[in-house]
């Protein structure tokens, strides 16, 4: 099977190892694989088994999260004395380009060699294979998770990313450099935060697969009391959430809940949790929104994607990474609420959830952006365009 031209190309993709991070890059992926290309995939081996499910070829390489963590260390812990919205230029630095680029340049290094690749794609925090592909005249696809760096955020990370770029004998890069010859943006356009960059496509986020597999008891969740889902991702941070003052909040509204907690949070820690709220590790997503009225989560860009494809207005408790720009983008839409560090109280939450889900205005806005994210091209409309690059 090949493309129109009649060319098979072969694609490299690169990613880290989270999982919001290869959910993002896998839309465009399978596309290219259903367009008869080869794809191989380089992923840091805390992802390598989300990849091989999804049945591509792939190397090793690069930092896991927690190894990227730990060399970050020091520098998060000043990190995070800075205010919640300045935190995101510093932190990406930190974690991308100084601590993970560098191991995944030197792991690439083989990777291309052996797979050859025609065109190399790669998700945005992946910062290793834009001057490797750019030294070599690939070239590049970005493909995006959530909002594009603001500009503060680009000039702390840019100097940072200098060694890489001239290590592959080229210039400091630019940012439009970072992107490639093309940069697919997953945000509607009521969300903002995209990138001033000509390349730029809008494509629909994917939805991680659901599960056939699902509790009986989900079945009942939502069918006769509004329930809630609430979820602060699989990272390490999930700890910080405020789950008791959160719990406390919808139990003094009468709602049930579903909470996913992940691998790294201790139920222990929760106390005596209300008879309306159901804790568990994990329910996929997808399931979850389907049955919500309405999300508190903790910001990330698939949970913020998820909910507003789902048109369920949002709560978000920011604690990390791009999850304050996340909740802006949301906020600014008119289908979510902010929680700001300063107001995460039981009875702060509580006043949060109500004006919530008692101004109808964020359910309208939220069916509003909806309809947005539907009508944004999905990944395999945008196959053509990608393939071209190949052709230049």
């Amino acid at each position: 099977m090949t493309n129109k031209r009649g060319r098979r190309l072969k694609v490299l993709c690169t990613s880290t190892g989270g999982a919001g991070h290869i959910y993002a890059l896998a839309p465009v992926a399978s596309a290219l694989r259903a367009s008869g290309h080869h794809v191989h995939w380089a992923v840091a081996e805390d992802g390598s088994d989300s990849v091989a499910k999804m049945g591509f070829d792939w190397s090793t390489a690069g930092m896991t999260t927690s190894a990227r963590r730990a060399a970050a260390a020091t520098d998060l812990a000043a990190i995070m004395q800075l205010p919640m919205s300045d935190r995101r230029g510093p932190m990406f630095a930190a974690f991308f380009a100084r601590a993970a680029g560098p191991m995944m340049q030197r792991d690439l290094g083989p990777v291309f060699e052996r797979v050859q690749p025609d065109l190399v794609v790669r998700e945005m925090a992946e910062l290793a294979a834009a001057p490797m592909a750019a030294a070599r005249g690939i070239p590049l696809v970005t493909v995006a998770f959530s909002g594009v760096l603001t500009e503060t955020a680009r000039r702390v990370v840019i100097n940072d990313l200098g060694p890489m770029w001239r290590s592959e004998g080229l210039d400091n890069p630019w940012w439009s450099d970072v992107y490639g010859q093309l940069y697919l943006h997953p945000f509607p356009a009521s969300f903002g935060q995209c990138p001033d960059f000509a390349a730029v496509r809008p494509m629909r986020a994917g939805n991680p697969a659901t599960s056939d597999d699902l509790p009986d008891w989900l079945l009942d969740v939502g069918a006769e009391r509004e329930c809630v889902y609430i979820t602060s991702g699989t990272e390490p941070a999930a700890t910080t959430f405020p789950w008791r003052e959160v719990f406390s909040a919808v139990d003094a509204m009468g709602l049930d809940a579903v909470a996913t907690i992940g691998s790294h949070v201790d139920p222990g820690t929760f106390g005596t949790v209300p008879s309306g709220v159901r804790v568990e590790r994990f329910i996929p997503q997808t399931a979850l929104l389907e049955r919500a009225t309405a999300v508190i989560s903790h910001g990330g860009a698939g949970t913020v994607l998820g909910a507003a494809a789902h048109s369920r207005p949002q709560l978000v408790i920011p604690l990390f990474a791009d999850q304050w720009d996340n909740a802006i983008a949301a906020r600014d839409a008119g289908c979510g609420v902010l929680v700001p560090p300063d107001r995460r109280s039981a009875a702060d939450i509580e006043a949060a959830l109500r004006v919530l889900l008692d101004d109808s205005s964020h359910r309208d806005a939220a069916k509003r952006v909806a309809g947005e994210i539907a009508g944004m091209p999905a990944a395999s409309t945008l196959i053509p365009e990608i393939e071209s690059l190949a052709e230049m």
